[in-house]
């Protein structure tokens, strides 16, 4: 099933602006690495990795299903990788 809604929690919406990282890039993320996820052992049940416009990599943690829903996902967080690219 496709993604189709996104539910941010709060510290995902914080540290976007914090991170540098915008909603668009982990949204896109999620949806082309959710047939490709990895199962994450934290506070979220899935991991995927993205790569922004200037070279550098990221992670998104997520859940999914939300509420029975497959086609939602509740973004954790996200963060850039260390070493990664310039800065």
């Amino acid at each position: 099933m496709a993604i189709e809604r996104f539910v941010w929690t709060d510290h995902a919406e914080l540290r976007l602006g914090e991170r540098g990282l915008t909603r668009a890039e982990v949204e896109e993320t999620v949806r082309e690495g959710h047939p490709i996820r990895e199962v994450n052992w934290g506070d979220a049940d899935w991991r995927v990795y993205g790569v922004r416009s200037d070279g550098r990599k990221f992670a998104v943690v997520y859940d999914n299903p939300v509420r029975g829903d497959a086609g939602a996902v509740r973004v954790v967080s996200a963060w850039p990788l260390r070493g990664s690219g310039h800065r």
